[in-house]
Parts: structure tokens; sequence; C-alpha cells
């Protein structure tokens, strides 16, 4: 059996650490790219670090995400996501595994969207598998907060 890893051009997480996420795939002609959402840049390895919470797309988008903190969400967050098309919506709510208010996850499910609600790290792993496989996956994140 040959494995063979492959790269793409869609946007992954490179990295998360406290209070920022690494993202790559990000090229100087990217529509993010002058943005002024990125916070650094990483020129020699094409890496877009982000300091606030995020909303990515599995085709390559990004826009910032008005929450910062789990008790900031309120159900006006979680609109717009249908006009993505998502298989799924992963949530990622911080350091530590937290469900946001249930008006707010009513809001999916009025839409008929599916969700699954994780902490960050576990929200960004699961979004470059997905992404990687080609599925329509949207990652909405709150940063990893020191504790």
């Amino acid at each position: 059996m040959k494995f063979v890893l492959e790269k793409g051009e869609n946007i992954l997480v490179h990295g998360y650490d406290t209070n920022q996420v690494t993202i790559s795939g990000i090229t100087p002609d990217h529509p993010e790219f002058n943005s002024g959402l990125i916070d650094e840049w990483d020129t020699d390895n094409h890496l877009g670090i982000f300091r606030k919470s995020l909303i990515i797309t599995a085709n390559g988008s990004i826009a910032s995400w008005s929450p910062q903190s789990i008790s900031e969400l309120n159900p006006d967050h979680f609109l717009g996501f249908a006009e993505h098309k998502p298989e799924v919506i992963l949530l990622g709510m911080g350091q530590h595994l937290r469900f946001p208010p249930q008006d707010c996850l009513s809001v999916l499910q009025q839409q008929n969207l599916g969700y699954e609600v994780m902490d960050t790290a576990a929200a960004c792993r699961t979004f470059n598998v997905l992404a990687a496989e080609g599925r329509e996956v949207i990652l909405a994140m709150l940063m990893i907060e020191m504790s």
C-alpha cells in the first residue's frame, strides 16, 4: 500500500495555541490577505496568524466571528451559515468543551444545519480532516484562552 501526502490549495489549520490559530494555504492573492484580518504573516511559510474568533470554510473563505468568548454568544451569531450550504458546522468553543446557549443552537436546528460542538483544538483537527476529504465544512471557533 502506498501513502501519498496531498498538498491541496485549501485553507487548513496549521497550528493552534493559546489565543492564536495559524492557517496555511493563504497566498498574497487570497481575498483575506489585505483585509486586516491576519494579525501576523509568516512570509517564509505563507502562514497567517489570527488572534480573534474566526469562521473558516473548506472552500477557503475566512471571516471574523464577532463573539470573543462563549458568554458573548447570541442567536444572531449563528445566522448566515446556511448560505454556504455546509454538510456540517464545527463549533470550537475555546479551551474546554462548553455548549452554546440553546437559543443559539436552535437557530442552526431551524435551518436544518448539522453541527458538532467541540473544544477549539478538536474542532481544528476535525476541520482539517473533513476539508481534506473535500467535504463542505465550516469551522466557527473561539480562541483557546488561558485558564
